[in-house]
Order: structure tokens, then C-alpha cells, then sequence
């Protein structure tokens, strides 16, 4: 019997033969139903020792295991089998038959951590709440048969647990394949999940569905490392391991997406625009294709798939460095984005002068600092905000100014007439100016258009705006500096390992701030601080001695200004009013409604949209003649 006991349980072990060679792993991974995984837990003080099947949903528990008795751990082991195995309804004989062919025990290390980290799993669901009212191992034992519904890492019935060992007998399990019977079900869920539509869903299932993808990304990859060890290098599977949990949960994930549907969402290439370069996004690519040879070779994906993610993980389309090459390929949906792709960094035609030169330059830049802060803006509203800064900018004027942008795709932002372009989003039929990431998501666009709704805009003073503060690709590397000395003095770390860790911090923080549902700053930080300690091998805690990092964590990601908020950050949103707080607030007379100081002064100076007004007074619940007063007010401003 091939017993894989967790190094802190070894010492327990040490009375019974030890074998770590590889031929008894690979014993143990081709006969999952003579394979158990084995660690403790402690409980008032005393060592419970949890055995659990790597085939089915046997598990055993024993309770108070300690150095003097540890002799007898095989004994009690099959004494709690044999009441296992009867109440499964299985026969006495095939029990001794198990036992006889099982043989000796065989100690090893464990060689599934995911069994490991089920077992836990396992015991904080199941066996503490048994063990509160149940003392008895015995009693135990039979309630477990009823409670647990674990085939090794899988959730099954009770059923199945005796199916699978009555296929086995006379325990020849060749045929059954227990890591592909795991590995069906995670990517099972992976496809079921990359299939749901977040417009569906309410904010906290959103955020429960990026849990759901990270929890199965997680154990995808643990299969895959496992399998990539026998044919790379140490230094290549921790390559991909990298790679793989950085895009897959970091990016991929984040948009309700999976391996099964990178190639709609979640564009490796899109990562350009936020600070990954060339180098790791090839690497990154380089990493996908080994997935998905992996999930090839196992039957999960068919070949047209498999070519699907070979065509998504191809050469950058879109590089600063090298001239684009039309090959010819792709068609459709795919050869649009890629031309738009291509059209952002090619040269545009020079366009007529509206204004001067001067002041057509300045428009440029206000626009770009629009798309930056607020993602996407109406060209009504743009110019309402010029306006406020520049009297002299007539409206005439502007509206052939963006007229001539029409056709004029760039990095920085694209101008559309939603009314022409986009009939089935559900926006506006107005012009509006915003970001070429989110050009190619048809589901982003509207989430973000009816998140912002009644919002007000940040604006800062003009000198600021049109000065390029707010490049969309701009990254926080200001902070850099300051983070990796900390990391470095602080905490150890050095050469790549430095570098790594304060970049993805600082992604990370960016990240868990720039999706829909944003994230508080202690819910990012501690999401930095999880990766810290997992990737690099750090103890970071939120107490005093790690006080300078935190702080440091703390003001990168209340500075942080986002598209999404209409460039409001984290602090400030906290402060921030939108139009049905700030109209909640009127004392308004039935006789004679006013607007307030507050919201005269905010339309004028553009930080509040005319239009957003209008509609909130439309669909109030005020008497229609206040609504006629209040809306004419509106008008005049």
C-alpha cells in the first residue's frame, strides 16, 4: 500500500518501510486505489491523523496519533477501512483482498500537493464539524461514509466511490485513469465558467466568478507542472508556471475568461498597453502553447481548437519595432481587428487646420487626457468641458474639428458615431471619443458607458490637462524606484527576483483597480502581499514591522486614477458626490424649484453632463410641472 504522508506527519512514519524511489511514485500514480495521501491536524493539543484515498471517497481519521503510539497506525488504519468498507456495502472477502494485494506499506513524500491541500479542504468542511459531536472514531468512520462526497480532488457521490473499487476488482485498475478523470472535471468548469456573460450577473457573482476561474486555473496548472516536469528543465516549468498564473488569473481571469476563450477577451497583445513587453508577452505566448499541446495530448481540446490557440499565440500583430506584414491570413471579425490594430500606429494623413495650428494641437491633447481620465466621453460633453476653459472655442468649430477625426484611428483614443457604427450597443446615438481598448469588446463598452451614468468628471486645471499627465499607457513607474529599494533593504531581494516582484505589485494594484467592480485598496494590498509571500518567498504581515511597504502600497493605490470612475481615485471617490446625491441634497419649493449653487456651478464648469441631468429629472419622481421648471433651468446653462 503506497502511503505519501506531508513532511511535518513523516516522523510518524518512521516505524514502517520507506519508499522514496521513483519506481514507487510511479507505483503509486498507476494504482490511485492502493495510493492514499496522509497528514495531521492538531486539536487540543493532540495530532488527528487524516488518510485520504487518491481514487475514491475513502478517508480515515485517527484521532490523538503521537510518538508513543504511532506502532499501531496501521493497525487502527484498517480497523477503520473494515467499517468503511462495510458500510459501503462491500464484501469482507474483496476487503481482505484489498489488504493482501495492497501489501506492506510503502512510505514517500506526498506526490500530489493538490491532495494535500484537499485534505484540508476536506477537514475544515467535513471532519471539524463531524468532530464537534463525535468522539468516537468508529462513529466517525460511518458518518463520514454519508458526509463525504470527494473522489480524491473531485466531487462525486457515494455511488461512484463503490463503482470505482468494484471496477477495480480483482483490483486491476489499469483502466481507470484517475488524473484524466480530474483533469475532465476542472476543464469542465473552466468551460462552463468562460461561457457565462457578465452583463448577467451582479457584482458579487462577477467577483465569485473570477474566484471560480482562479481556483481551477490554479489546479489546471498544478496538473500541467506535474506533467512538464518529466520533460523540462526545473528553471522552464517555473518559466511557465510564472507565465501561465500571471495571464490566466491576472488578466485573463479578470475578464471572465479561460483557456477556452482567451482568444475573445483577453488579447496577450492588449498587455502592450500596460506595461508588459515584448519579451514576456512572447514568453507568455510561448507558455500558452504549451498548455495547450498539454491539454491536446489529453483529449480535453480537439484540433480545432488547439490551431485556434496557435493562431492566437502567433507573433505580435501589433510592434513598434517591425513593420506589419500582411500575410493574407485571417478573416472576418479577426482581420478587422487586426487592421484597426495596425491603423493605430501608422501615420495618419495630415489633417486641415480647424482653428490654428496651436489651438488644434491643444484640442489633441485635451483629448487624449479625456480618454485617459474617463475611458469614454461624448464629444458633447468634451467640448463642454473645453469651453469652460477656453471661451473662445466655438462650438461650430469643435464639431468639424472632430468631424475631420472621424476616420482617424490612433493609440490614444478613436472618435465614433455610435448612431452609424454600433446599432446594437446599447449607448447613445451620439458622437463619442474614447479608448481603442475597448474597441473590441462589445460587452465592456456598454458595462462601462452605464457605470459611469451620472458620475460626475474630475477636471483639473487646464495648465495639467492638456500637458499629458494622463497618458492611457502611462504606468506608475514613478513609485518603482521606491518600491524595489524597499523590497531590496527591507526584505532581500535582488536581481530579477527584485525587479519581478515590484512590477507586478505595481501591476497588480493597477489591475485590481482598472475592471468594473473595483476593488478597495486593502483588498488590492492584500492581494500584493499574497503574491509576495507565495512568489518570493516573503513573510509580509499588516503589522508594524512591515509598516514602510504598506504605506508605500497604500498611497500608489489611492493615486491611481481611473477611466473607469471618470478619473476620480480611491480616496476621492470616497468624497465624490454623483448627480443623485447632489440633487437628493436640493431643498427644493414646489412653487418656485431651483437648482442648487453645487450643481449650476458643476455644469458650467463641465464636471457635471447636461444630458445625465435631463434624464435623472425625466425619471424622477417629482411633479411634472417642478420637472418642466428644473429642466428648463438646465437648458439655459
Amino acid at each position: 500500500m503506497f502511503i505519501n504522508v506531508e513532511r511535518k506527519a513523516q516522523k510518524l512514519f518512521n516505524t514502517y518501510q520507506q519508499a522514496m524511489s521513483e519506481e514507487a511514485v510511479a507505483g503509486a500514480l498507476a494504482n490511485p486505489l492502493f495510493s492514499w495521501h496522509a497528514t495531521y491536524y492538531t486539536a487540543k493539543r493532540k495530532k488527528n491523523m487524516i488518510f485520504l484515498n487518491d481514487a475514491t471517497t475513502m478517508a480515515i481519521v485517527l484521532f490523538d496519533v503521537n510518538a508513543k503510539n504511532k506502532q499501531t497506525i496501521k493497525e487502527r488504519f484498517e480497523k477503520q477501512l473494515a467499517i468503511i468498507w462495510q458500510e459501503l456495502g462491500l464484501s469482507a472477502e474483496s476487503l481482505a483482498d484489498y489488504l493482501a494485494i495492497g501489501g506492506d506499506w510503502q512510505i514517500s513524500k506526498m506526490i500530489h500537493p493538490l491532495q494535500i491541500k484537499t485534505i484540508t479542504k476536506f477537514y475544515k468542511n467535513v471532519i471539524k464539524p463531524q468532530a464537534k459531536t463525535i468522539v468516537s472514531e468508529i462513529d466517525l468512520a460511518k458518518a463520514l461514509v454519508k458526509k463525504v462526497q470527494q473522489k480524491g480532488r473531485i466531487y462525486v457521490g457515494k455511488d461512484e466511490t463503490v463503482k470505482i473499487i468494484e471496477m477495480a476488482q480483482p483490483f486491476n485498475i489499469k483502466h481507470v485513469n484517475f488524473e484524466e478523470l480530474y483533469l475532465k472535471e476542472i476543464t469542465n468548469k473552466l468551460r462552463r465558467l468562460s461561457q457565462l456573460d457578465g452583463e448577467d450577473l451582479t457584482a458579487d457573482e462577477v467577483d465569485n466568478v473570477i474566484q471560480q476561474i482562479q481556483d481551477e486555473n490554479n489546479q489546471l496548472l498544478d496538473l500541467f507542472l506535474v506533467d512538464a516536469k518529466s520533460n523540462y528543465s526545473a528553471k522552464t516549468v517555473r518559466r511557465y508556471r510564472d507565465n501561465l498564473r500571471f495571464y490566466l488569473n491576472e488578466w485573463a481571469a479578470y475578464r471572465l475568461s479561460t483557456i477556452f476563450n482567451i482568444y475573445v477577451h483577453s488579447s496577450v497583445d492588449e498587455l502592450e498597453f500596460h506595461g508588459v513587453d515584448k519579451t514576456e508577452r512572447t514568453n507568455i505566448k510561448a507558455s500558452l502553447k504549451k498548455l495547450a499541446k498539454y491539454l491536446k495530448d489529453k483529449n480535453i481540446i480537439s484540433d480545432n481548437e488547439y490551431d485556434d490557440i496557435l493562431v492566437y499565440t502567433q507573433k505580435d500583430s501589433v510592434d513598434l519595432d517591425e513593420e506589419y506584414e500582411d500575410e493574407g491570413e485571417g478573416e472576418g471579425e479577426d482581420q478587422a481587428i487586426e487592421d484597426f490594430l495596425t491603423s493605430l500606429f501608422s501615420e495618419s494623413e495630415k489633417l486641415p487646420v480647424v482653428f490654428d495650428s496651436q489651438t488644434d494641437k491643444m484640442l489633441d491633447e485635451y483629448l487624449k487626457s479625456f480618454v485617459a481620465l474617463y475611458g469614454l466621453i461624448s464629444a458633447q460633453q468634451a467640448y463642454q468641458i473645453i469651453h469652460s476653459q477656453n471661451p473662445s472655442i466655438d462650438k461650430e468649430r469643435f464639431d468639424q474639428y472632430i468631424q475631420n477625426k472621424f476616420d482617424e484611428m490612433t493609440m490614444e483614443y478613436c472618435i465614433i458615431d455610435f448612431r452609424e457604427a454600433f446599432q446594437n450597443v446599447n449607448i447613445a446615438p451620439e458622437i463619442f471619443i474614447f479608448s481603442p481598448l475597448l474597441i473590441k469588446d462589445g460587452d465592456r463598452l456598454p458595462s462601462f458607458y452605464k457605470h459611469q451614468q451620472g458620475l460626475p468628471y474630475y477636471i483639473p486645471e487646464k495648465e495639467v490637462l492638456i500637458d499629458n499627465n494622463f497618458n492611457p499607457f502611462a504606468n506608475i513607474s514613478n513609485y518603482q524606484q521606491d518600491l524595489e529599494e524597499l523590497l531590496a533593504n527591507q526584505y532581500g531581494l535582488s536581481g530579477d527576483d527584485l525587479k519581478g516582484a515590484a512590477f507586478l505589485s505595481l501591476y497588480q494594484l493597477k489591475m485590481s483597480d482598472y475592471e468594473l467592480e473595483l476593488s478597495s485598496v486593502n483588498k488590492a494590498i492584500t492581494k500584493v502581499i499574497v503574491f509576495l509571500n507565495e512568489e518570493h518567498g516573503l513573510s509580509v504581515k499588516q503589522d508594524k514591522a512591515n509598516e514602510p511597504l504598506i504605506k508605500l502600497l497604500v498611497l500608489i493605490a489611492t493615486n491611481i486614477r481611473r477611466p473607469w470612475n471618470r478619473g476620480w481615485t480611491n480616496y476621492e471617490m470616497l468624497r465624490t458626490k454623483d448627480i443623485a446625491e447632489l440633487f437628493s441634497e436640493m431643498e427644493i419649493n414646489l412653487d418656485d424649484p431651483k437648482l442648487s449653487s453645487e450643481i449650476i456651478g458643476g455644469i458650467k464648469a463641465g464636471s457635471i453632463n447636461r444630458d445625465e441631468l435631463l434624464n435623472f429629472l425625466e425619471s424622477s419622481n417629482l411633479p411634472p410641472k417642478v420637472i418642466s421648471k428644473l429642466y428648463k433651468q438646465v437648458e439655459k446653462l
